[in-house]
């Protein structure tokens, strides 16, 4: 099951998130079933931008199948149900700790992979972390590049978009995104 959600400035007031919300940061949980995934795609506006935040693990769900997830990109936008032509950005995966014990809350090993379209994934290993540790990274794109930081590490991608969005992508886990903001450059 698939869960995709699309929201246009106008939306986003019909949400309740106002102008002044969205300017000092949104918070999103992005909680999945086991097995499951869902997205959510924001408009990030016309020209260059600086996408930041902080995201944490809240929960693996237990899967036997899949690790838990999510990835941000900045993506070119997709038809729904589709996958973006273009996207660069992070992923951050999560296996439990401890093979057995696979409950909510219980510690996982985490994982940072790098991705853009058109490049493998080479996963880098983090830590053991429990649930609820915060990572602050930050976004930018220009028009021709990607640049992420993400804790101490970064990386630029030579990626174009006609249209970039923000993609958040969760499977299998509960991802907390705090302090969201799409800021654009000046």
């Amino acid at each position: 099951m698939k869960r995709i959600c699309l929201l246009a400035p106008a939306a986003l007031a019909l949400c309740g998130v106002s102008t002044a919300a969205a300017a000092s940061g949104i918070n999103y949980d992005c909680d999945t079933a086991p097995d499951h995934f869902s997205v959510l795609e924001l408009p990030t506006g016309e020209g260059a931008f600086t996408v930041s935040g902080d995201v944490q693990l809240k929960a693996l769900a237990g899967s036997k199948k899949f690790a838990g997830i999510t990835r941000v990109q900045i993506a070119s936008t997709a038809a729904p149900e589709g996958s973006p032509s273009a996207f660069a950005g992070f992923s951050l995966s999560a296996l439990p700790a401890d093979e057995a014990n696979t409950s909510p809350g219980a510690p996982g090993i985490q994982t940072l992979s790098y991705n853009a379209s058109g490049t493998n994934e080479d996963a880098m290993p983090r830590a053991t972390l429990d649930p609820g540790a915060v990572e602050h990274f930050t976004i930018s794109y220009d028009g021709s590049n990607v640049a992420v930081d993400l804790g101490t590490t970064s990386k630029t991608f030579i990626v174009t978009m006609a249209t970039p969005v923000l993609r958040i992508v969760c499977s299998t886990g509960e991802f907390l995104f705090t302090n969201l903001t799409i800021e654009p450059h000046r």
